[in-house]
């Protein structure tokens, strides 16, 4: 009976330790499942944290690029309300006979008067990029040559003999080949009407070593409202005079700042090419603007599905420029 009453025990004793062990194992089961699953939505709940704070930060980037853009636009503005005050007022002297005998190779044969691109009926745009040529120009010219699209280049001299290898690829690729400037130095270049001059000769003859052309478009540093209007009214007059034809624009990228992100490039260019008959882009290729870069496929797609044709400015074309009225 004893033996029995034993037997019976150790079994109870079992079963409890088996039921124990049972529900500690149902419990641990449990509890490392919740554990997954909170484990899991808390990584979810961080992932979805970082992404919100990555999607504040572009959007935090893309705030302060149009900020850029918008002062951009702002300075044109004031430069332009400043010359229409001052349109009446009387240039201060002339540049001196003799430096009509200086710099006898700095001419050029350029008439835009010829047509006027604005009565045609096909929808043209021009992209133009300032500032280069640079490691990035390449690319700039694979992008162009993937859409059929045609530009024209404002360079700067380059010491870089790779940079300046670029010149004569623009050149063969179709594009235009026109000047921007040597120095790029605005304090420099618009203290004079010979200041200018002599900067541009630089740039003229650097081009024209590389490349055999002698370009006949140019555009002015920081545009032609850039420098005393008394001196840049003077310079307007003596590069006319030997056939030169400048151009401004009225599209900006918005990309002369390096606060501009791809998304601004892209928003500018798109809801404003529309807004003129004849749309002249201001881009740059230089070093560093790889937003621009990231940006063109996306342009040159929007101007395709719109219809747009790109072009490059020559001479023939009745041009952008902000200091004559009526263009």
């Amino acid at each position: 009976m004893k033996k029995n009453k034993l037997l019976i025990i150790c079994i109870i004793i079992i079963a409890a330790l088996g039921g124990s062990c049972c529900y500690f194992y149902l419990n641990y089961h449990n509890s490392r499942q919740a554990f997954a699953r909170i484990s899991s939505e808390s990584q979810q709940y961080s992932q979805k944290l970082s992404d919100l704070q990555e999607s504040l930060m572009e959007k935090d980037n893309f705030i302060n690029g149009q900020k850029e853009y918008i002062k951009e636009l702002t300075e044109q503005l004031n430069a332009l309300e400043e010359l229409a005050m001052t349109d009446s007022e009387e240039a201060s002297g002339s540049e001196p006979a003799s430096l009509q005998k200086k710099y006898p190779d700095l001419y050029a044969r350029a008439e835009y008067e010829k047509r006027n691109s604005e009565d045609s009926n096909k929808k043209m745009v021009y992209l133009t990029f300032d500032d280069g040529p640079s490691n990035l120009t390449p690319e700039v010219l694979d992008l162009l040559d993937e859409y059929d699209a045609k530009a024209t280049f404002f360079v700067v001299y380059k010491e870089e003999k790779a940079y300046t290898d670029y010149l004569s690829e623009i050149v063969k690729r179709g594009h235009t080949l026109a000047l921007h400037s040597y120095s790029h130095n605005y304090k420099k270049i618009y203290a004079s009407v010979d200041a200018f001059l002599e900067d541009f000769q630089k740039v003229y003859d650097w081009v024209y070593k590389e490349t055999g052309q002698r370009p006949t478009l140019f555009r002015f540093p920081g545009g032609s409202t850039n420098g005393k209007k008394a001196v840049v009214d003077e310079i307007l007059k003596e590069m006319e005079r030997r056939g030169f034809i400048y151009y401004d624009w009225n599209v900006s990228s918005g990309d002369g700042s390096n606060l501009t992100t791809t998304e601004n490039i892209i928003e500018n260019v798109t809801t404003t090419v529309g807004n003129h008959k004849f749309p002249v882009v201001l881009m740059h290729d230089s070093p560093g603007k790889k937003a621009t870069l990231n940006a063109l496929p996306t342009v040159l797609e929007y101007l395709k599905d719109k219809g747009y044709t790109c072009s490059a400015l020559d001479e023939t074309m009745t041009p952008v420029q902000y200091a004559r009225k009526g263009r």
